[in-house]
């Protein structure tokens, strides 16, 4: 059985990078001047890759939680961040950017259903007997009719 302090290590570890990718996202997104870019429109590029990246870390952080909740309240962040560069002077809310902000949450999700463990979710597949036991089993059941 696992010790309470080495299940709150391994809690804790799952939720340090959705702390850190929640922290650089809200810094990064809420502070007056706008990011440099490396190019022209990069900013979605950041934009799809930060929610992803959150959405990824959110679920490793929040395994319980289904995942059309997860979807919603990270939709709803993000959101709220479009709407709070609105009272900003220097940062305009942008409907691209919130539609480049879903599709990172999409592919967050996708990523959390393709690097998904095998062990964290048991088989719901009857483990199936081999041919050679039920065979045994069929000639056991006519031994005993014979001798009844």
């Amino acid at each position: 059985m696992t010790s309470e302090p080495t299940m709150k290590y391994r809690q804790a570890r799952r939720m340090v990078p959705f702390g850190l990718a929640l922290l650089f996202l809200t810094v990064m997104a809420l502070k007056d001047s706008p990011n440099s870019q490396l190019y022209l429109g990069a900013d979605k590029l950041y934009h799809w890759i930060g929610f992803s990246v959150l959405t990824y870390t959110a679920h490793r952080a929040l395994p319980r939680v289904r995942l059309g909740s997860l979807f919603v309240w990270i939709l709803v962040g993000a959101a709220s961040i479009e709407l709070l560069q609105a009272l900003s002077p220097s940062r305009i809310p942008s409907l691209a950017d919130m539609t480049v902000n879903i599709i990172g949450i999409m592919t967050g999700l996708g990523a959390t259903q393709l690097f998904q463990t095998k062990h964290l979710e048991p088989s719901r597949r009857r483990r199936r007997s081999s041919g050679k036991k039920r065979r045994h089993r069929i000639k056991d059941e006519q031994h005993r009719e014979d001798l009844s």
